[in-house]
């Protein structure tokens, strides 16, 4: 029996998931917390086999919580479940450690083929993540501006797309209004672009938005 932990910010989720698992007669919950930081609180005293992780999470990302996990405790694999399709954060998180990547649209089929195959030591890639990887290393990926950001600014940029302001991404990360600021300057200056509105007209020119970034 394999051990899972769940970290996701929308309760909705975390009870949908709960309910589609304990169909799975190999893997069993033993933790579902909201935010990163109740996650580490919870492997103080558990240790999951596998860990299902949001993208979008409060205060610490997922990228950031990926990260942390796989320094402390690298024997944990980690699932990642988000709404943003594959092209926009999947080889990121791989990158970060992540064992594979799921949208949130994905049948529990294949959930349960994802988890089968991390659950025995390997990395569950989907054909469209399989072509992203190829072409990355094979040099063809698109040189697009917004690939040369980092992970945080990455985050920034997609929650000004969606019309954040500079105050409710600093509540959301849980920043200073003058770090994001700090971040807005630098994502302009990497992509060469003058003020939100080109920010948000090259998101939607790439269709970088998920919808919604809680998700």
């Amino acid at each position: 029996m394999k051990t899972i932990a769940i970290c996701d910010d929308h309760k909705i989720v975390r009870e949908g998931l709960k309910q589609i698992i304990s169909s799975f007669t190999n893997f069993e919950i033993i933790a579902d917390v909201e935010s990163g930081e109740a996650l580490f609180h919870a492997l103080r005293t558990k240790t999951p086999d596998i860990i299902i992780l949001d993208v979008s999470l409060p205060g610490r990302s997922g990228l950031e919580v990926l990260k942390q996990v796989k320094a402390l405790r690298p024997q944990i694999s980690v699932l990642v479940l988000s709404m943003y399709p594959e092209d926009q954060f999947a080889i990121r998180m791989l990158k970060a450690g992540a064992s594979g990547y799921l949208h949130k649209d994905s049948e529990p089929g294949i959930l349960l083929e994802a988890l089968n195959v991390i659950s025995k030591g390997g990395e569950y890639l989907s054909p469209k993540i399989t072509q992203l990887l190829f072409k990355e290393m094979s040099g063809n990926g698109e040189a697009l501006p917004h690939k040369s950001l980092s992970d945080r600014e990455y985050e920034v940029l997609l929650y000004i797309g969606e019309g954040k302001t500079i105050s409710e991404i600093g509540d959301r990360l849980s920043l200073s209004v003058k770090t994001i600021s700090t971040y807005r300057t630098r994502i302009l200056e990497k992509m060469n672009l003058d003020n939100n509105s080109d920010l948000v007209k090259y998101i939607l020119l790439h269709e970088l938005s998920a919808g919604q970034t809680s998700a």
